[in-house]
């Protein structure tokens, strides 16, 4: 696989760039290399490097900027270089390889899919008594804790969602579905007039309504502690619960509601954020599920858009897919961990005091804090976010992946396989993971 790596070192005069955070699982690919010259002063101080992903619009490192040049002009004798690549290209895999080599970075941004395999490995270092670890609120911090470690400080809280196009239900005569069974009628609708209901990519077109009509049944249950752990021991497969969000997701393929001739291949080359986007805000497709950030991209590309960000349809209701936006982490094996441990402490303390100053935050992070919303526009979906159900878009106590399990399988529905085969293949993918896990 031929990739460049780009390679960004940030500096007190070029601080101003826009960096990345997740957003496994965003998928935002927009092909931009950076390219920044290091400071000859850093070559005389201790450096530290920090590697993170470079996703534009989707950039939860934003918070970043300014601070890393903030650090290094009061931190004489330490100097911190920043280094990234896009997601899209490659981000995942180079990370794990860099941790692997035994020269891994000091200070790192984990996407929530690669928790799981870092954490086996060792790669975390224990966060639990750094301050900013007290101040987040009870959604964040269990966002940040693995096993028996907090293997990260949540920058931002995020949520994936049903974006809907108001313009295009009005020109149905339609209103925003509140559960699964009013947006089938949406969707069917639609599609019986010509039109498309749904934008399509890759990643957020399949794993968001699957998951959720999947693990719902687990994330509404008062009991979900317990059910997590059945899974976890293989007690319980997790076709129980996945089949029904299998089922829903292949009801949207076979009745064409993404699309007509679509397959596996086609859907999988493509990419978050080129064309599912700016057919919803052209007012192309009625619906579009993904994350909370992407907000200002669509009113960025249509002003004029009147639309809302609402939850996920299920048949019970709606619900909210949340995630931890940029999670900050210190590997375990840095030579430097005292003073990247410093580091990390000074700029979660700073970007708390700018969220107090500027409320600049998606999701609440801190309980001791007004919050207050940042656009009308998504108020249905806090709504659900702080009465409905919280489905955690990748939970660090599962022993068993879902969020690229679950759009994998999704994939291959546009080929044919069936629900109840994707629910068979995830209990088979259930207990392998199980055993490596043991192991």
């Amino acid at each position: 696989m031929k990739r460049m790596l780009t390679v960004v070192c940030v500096v007190a005069m070029l601080c101003g760039l826009i960096l990345g955070g997740c957003e496994e699982n965003s998928d935002l690919e927009n092909g931009e290399q950076v390219v920044v010259v290091e400071s000859k002063e850093s070559q005389k101080e201790q450096v530290l490097t920090f590697f993170a992903p470079i996703d534009g619009k989707s950039s939860g490192a934003v918070a970043y900027r300014k601070l890393i040049d903030e650090y290094n002009s009061s931190h004489k004798g330490v100097h911190v270089i920043f280094e990234g690549i896009a997601t899209a290209d490659g981000f995942n895999q180079y990370l794990e390889e860099r941790l692997d080599s035994g020269k891994g970075d000091d200070i790192f941004i984990v996407n929530e899919d690669r928790v799981k395999s870092l954490y086996s490995k060792g790669y975390f270092c224990d966060l639990s008594g750094l301050a900013g670890v007290q101040m987040l609120n009870k959604a964040a911090k269990a966002q940040a804790v693995i096993g028996d470690i907090t293997y990260c400080i949540p920058v931002n809280m995020s949520a994936y969602a049903l974006f809907v196009n108001l313009d295009v239900l009005k020109k149905y005569a339609l209103q925003p579905p509140r559960d699964l069974e009013e947006f089938v009628f949406c969707c069917r609708t639609i599609k019986q007039q010509g039109g498309t209901p749904i934008s399509i990519s890759r990643w957020h077109a399949t794993a968001i309504p699957a998951i959720a009509n999947g693990f719902d049944k687990i994330y509404g249950s008062d009991s979900s502690s317990s059910l997590v752990s059945e899974i976890n021991s293989g007690e319980q497969h997790i076709s129980i619960y996945m089949l029904e969000g299998f089922e829903v997701f292949e009801q949207f393929v076979r009745e064409g509601w993404y699309g007509n001739g679509l397959t596996g291949s086609a859907v999988n080359a493509m990419k978050a954020g080129k064309n599912d986007i700016p057919d919803f805000t052209d007012g192309k497709t009625a619906f579009y599920f993904g994350p909370l950030e992407y907000m200002q991209w669509a009113e960025e590309l249509n002003p004029m858009l009147d639309y809302q960000v609402q939850g996920v349809p299920t048949a019970e209701g709606l619900v909210s897919l949340v995630t931890a936006e940029s999670r900050l982490c210190v590997n375990a094996n840095s030579k430097n961990k005292h003073e990247a441990l410093d580091f990390v402490a000074y700029l979660t303390q700073r970007i708390y005091q700018d969220s107090i100053t500027n409320g600049d935050t998606l999701l609440q992070v801190y309980d001791s804090f007004e919050y207050n919303i940042k656009n009308e526009r998504m108020r249905p979906l806090y709504e659900t976010y702080v009465n409905g159900v919280r489905i955690p878009i990748e939970d660090p106590q599962m022993k068993i992946t879902y969020w690229d399990t679950v759009q994998e399988l999704c994939i291959k529905i546009f080929d044919d396989m069936t629900a109840d085969e994707a629910a068979a293949a995830y209990d088979k993918i259930q207990m392998e993971q199980i055993k490596t896990h043991k192991n």
